[in-house]
């Protein structure tokens, strides 16, 4: 039997969702670093500490999919990563385009509701796993190419302090 949604419910949706996007924006931003710092380490895709950049801004226009088919096939990641980035976008697919229409009925339905839950969640931990998976792959790369941890943090840690004090 079902019962309409509450409006904390709804609300506990649509901050779900928004958890989602954000995460799926950090996956994405963790892509395109790992996609250039790859490139530099291992001297392919034309990119170079010089036009790094100018190329930063170029793929920050790109989608989740487009970014997995720039790293798709490169020696920047493995096959397995690349494969579990095609399962993510499917679920990227449907909390993006899908989820509201294939579960409208969750303003209803207990089990729909539970689904969209589930579901968006997932998502949601899948993004942290992936940014876990960039991370450590990023810092192997960093290290292999001479750069020690300190040095990355102390520049992390500059630019935060900028953008604190910036106005």
């Amino acid at each position: 039997m079902g019962r309409e949604i509450a409006p904390q419910e709804l609300s506990y949706f649509y901050q779900k969702t928004g958890e989602a996007i954000w995460h799926l924006q950090f996956v994405e931003d963790y892509l395109i670093k790992l996609y250039l710092v790859g490139s530099i380490h291992l001297k392919i895709n034309g990119i170079t500490g010089k036009n790094v950049e100018s190329k930063s801004k170029q793929y920050n226009k790109k989608t989740l999919g487009q970014l997995i088919g720039l790293l798709d096939g490169s020696e920047i990641v493995t096959d397995e990563f690349i494969e579990s980035l095609k399962a993510y976008n499917d679920i990227r697919k449907w909390v993006v385009h899908n989820s509201m229409r294939e579960t409208e009925n969750c303003l209803y339905s207990q089990q729909d509701r539970d689904f969209f839950i589930n579901r968006t969640t997932k998502f949601t931990d899948m993004s942290v796993d992936i940014q876990k998976d960039i991370e450590a792959r990023l810092w192997e790369l960093t290290i292999s190419g001479g750069i020690s941890p300190e040095e990355v943090i102390s520049r992390a840690n500059t630019t935060v302090d900028a953008w604190k004090n910036a106005t």
